[in-house]
């Protein structure tokens, strides 16, 4: 009897495992999965305990183009104000050296007589410019101990496109000098550079996207993805050396919008392999503007190569005193800071503007944490939209990705956040939420095709048949734009 029920267990036992395999009996699985996030953090080499970060400015003017202050009394500004490194980028004018008197593009500063009254530039003596370089220079307001440093080569690209700005910033490169451009045409001046050795940075691109100019109008809509395409292109093309946007400048009159298009271009970008990085700066023509907006740089070492290095990798937070925007149908736009409608000097000369002093991730939890100072609420950004929003009143942060998983968007490809306070905002870089066992799906992304592709093939043509050889154009540039065009055959 023991034998046949043993038997008969068997049988079924063996059934049931028949069925099982062909599906006959389904028994019911969890269609939740827990994912393990792996996550790019920009910020990850930094030793939040022994580098330093470094107040910079990367977007300036003096009258060596069309700002109001000449090279002295710009650099002594920026000293006073506890700035470590300043890059000038002027118009169509490359800087030699605070103390080094640059190659000027007259009509450049003809056009805004009213700023540079076309008077002496005065570059620093070798004396003064060891002392700034030391941080020796006398000031009644610096407190930073260190010297400064003066980024070499920097310019303000395509000088004088027409209807709208088309410009770059470019850094420790030789090109660009004198040279116009052409509207519409980031991709020539950023190749030409990445060829030269240099890095560029895109400068205020709404006045680019929107000629009128009034950002306003356009709040909280996604940019046509013409543009998108038009800038994700050319990260992807010049990788390395085309680092990334400006996403707030100035007052952010103009730049509202900028922040839509950044998250539109990282979602093209980043499938790619290709993460531009978020930069604020002040473009400062006068001395009520050269606090507007900065970067922290984070640097191991005080050094040219340790900068540049920090800008390639992303380690910098970028802050601005002002904000313009608002949040429309979800779509990142406004993180809760209010402008600062009224300038007041005594708030704008102040640093306390949010920022970050530690940040770090906890791989086996999936957990971003996040450190900082003189804010009361973050807000988290992935794909475009904001995911969450907290008011903080410890200074520390922390975004549980799983916690997160019902806000974010599929792929998942990145988070970034905003940390806003009294006196601004500040913003960090995107990191990348890979996904183990997971590939981003592919993204096209087109080259564009328009009236700047057309109109850089016009200008070199008409260059070559009529203006090369034309002594009267070479009166012109020797006068008007400051160079030989005999030298440059």
């Amino acid at each position: 009897m023991k034998r046949k029920c043993l038997s008969a267990a068997k049988k079924f036992t063996a059934l049931l495992l028949v069925f099982l395999m062909t599906g006959v009996i389904a028994i019911p699985v969890s269609a939740e999965t827990t994912k393990n996030y792996i996550i790019d953090n920009p910020y990850e080499d930094i030793d939040w305990d022994t580098w330093g970060s470094y107040k910079t400015q990367l977007h300036c003017h003096t009258n060596a183009s069309d700002g109001f202050l000449p090279i002295h009394e710009f650099v002594q500004k920026h000293y006073d104000m506890n700035y470590d490194i300043v890059a000038l980028t002027d118009h169509g004018t490359i800087n030699k050296g605070w103390n080094v008197a640059p190659e000027l593009v007259p009509i450049m500063r003809l056009i805004k007589y009213e700023r540079s009254q076309m008077k002496p530039v005065n570059p620093l003596t070798e004396e003064e410019y060891e002392a700034y370089l030391t941080g020796t220079a006398h000031s009644d307001t610096r407190t930073h101990t260190n010297g400064m440093l003066d980024v070499p080569k920097g310019i303000e690209l395509n000088m004088a496109t027409p209807i709208a700005d088309c410009h770059l910033t470019g850094y420790f490169s030789d090109y660009g000098q004198g040279l116009a451009g052409v509207f519409g045409d980031y991709e020539t001046p950023a190749r030409e550079v990445m060829n030269d050795g240099g890095i560029t940075f895109l400068s205020h691109v709404g006045e680019y996207v929107y000629t009128d100019k009034d950002s306003e109008n356009y709040v909280g809509q996604p940019v046509d993805e013409y543009y998108a395409n038009k800038f994700a292109r050319l990260f992807i093309d010049y990788q390395g050396s085309a680092l990334g946007m400006g996403i707030n400048s100035a007052t952010d009159a103009h730049t509202r919008c900028d922040r839509i298009l950044y998250d539109q271009v990282l979602q093209k970008t980043i499938p790619n392999g290709v993460v531009p990085w978020c930069n604020t700066f002040a473009d400062s023509h006068n001395e009520t503007s050269i606090n507007d907006a900065y970067t922290w740089t984070w640097m191991e070492n005080f050094t040219m190569e340790k900068f540049r290095e920090s800008l390639e990798k992303g380690q910098f937070f970028s802050v601005s005193h002002y904000s313009n925007g608002v949040e429309l149908n979800g779509m990142e736009e406004m993180p809760g800071f209010v402008e600062q409608k009224v300038y007041d000097e005594e708030l704008w000369r102040l640093d306390n503007t949010p920022n970050v002093t530690r940040l770090s991730v906890d791989e086996e939890n999936d957990t971003i944490y996040v450190e900082g100072e003189n804010f009361n609420l973050i807000t988290w950004v992935s794909d475009g939209n904001v995911i969450l929003r907290e008011e903080i009143t410890d200074g520390k942060a922390a975004l549980d990705l799983h916690d997160a998983e019902k806000f974010l968007a599929e792929p998942n490809l990145y988070v970034r956040f905003y940390l806003s306070g009294e006196n601004g905002i500040c913003y960090s870089q995107p990191m990348v939420l890979n996904v183990e066992g997971e590939e981003f799906p592919a993204v096209e992304v087109p080259e564009t095709q328009d009236i700047s592709t057309f109109l850089r093939e016009l200008v070199t043509v008409i260059d070559k048949l009529f203006f090369k050889y034309n002594p009267l154009i070479w009166a012109f540039k020797f006068f008007a734009l400051g160079y030989n065009p005999i030298e440059r055959l």
